[in-house]
């Protein structure tokens, strides 16, 4: 049985004559929680890149530091569709910040305006402009964004937050969770199988675990990259 892809968050990402970038998010179909593209911030720093997960080595990443590798080369890399969507905002910049944010919803939506999420004013605002933000784009309607920046929340407490995920190589369907646990020493990295995840919410990724019970669990060994 072929072992699990792991998607670490900030992790390079090959192409098959070069690198290509490095994993800034990824795109996951809420209905059955399964990767289908990641978002790949370009070595130039430009346009993040969208990838189809089928473009990804079904092989698992065989580095320390969870390299993935691509079946495309560079130029065909840099040939794929921008991770853009156009979005008018008002001018603000507590707009500007709210529309350059994911809200995960994964594996259930919660409307804006629930769980404490923002929600959008209800009339049209006057003097709105359109801004490109790194994002899913359009043509990604009804995935969701898994960015790092979601916390993890055990039965007693936060505990850290999303570094990852792994996925199995066949179906892109997710099987752990990678957390970036925080306690007094420092950091270290585990994976929380999927199961154990109760439900995900604007505040987070809730787990049907104690702290004591994720800290007994053994680290993953991944400590590259760090965010």
């Amino acid at each position: 049985m072929p072992e699990d892809l792991l998607f670490t968050l900030g992790a390079e990402v090959r192409c098959t004559d070069g690198v290509g970038g490095t994993i800034k998010s990824l795109a996951i179909d809420p209905h059955d929680d399964a990767v289908t593209h990641l978002i790949v911030e370009p070595v130039d720093r430009q346009a993040a890149k969208l990838i189809p997960f089928s473009l990804v080595e079904a092989a698992p990443a065989g580095t320390a530091d969870g390299e993935i590798r691509l079946r495309c080369t560079v130029t065909e890399f840099e040939d794929l569709d921008a991770a853009e969507a156009k979005e008018f905002i008002p001018g603000s910049a507590q707009w500007q910040i709210y529309a350059a944010e994911p809200m995960i919803s994964w594996p259930y939506y919660a409307p804006p305006g629930a769980m404490g999420t923002p929600g959008l004013p209800p009339d049209p605002v006057v003097g709105q402009q359109a801004i490109t933000v790194d994002t899913l784009p359009d043509q990604l309607p009804d995935e969701d964004e898994l960015s790092g920046r979601e916390r993890v929340h055990a039965q007693d407490g936060d505990i850290g937050h999303v570094q990852g995920i792994a996925v199995d190589p066949g179906t892109g369907r997710v099987t752990s969770v990678l957390l970036r646990e925080r306690h007094l020493l420092g950091h270290r990295t585990v994976l929380i199988p999927r199961s154990a995840v109760a439900e995900v919410e604007g505040d987070g990724f809730h787990l049907q675990l104690t702290t004591e019970q994720v800290r007994n669990l053994p680290p993953a060994g991944i400590d590259h990259p760090a965010r």
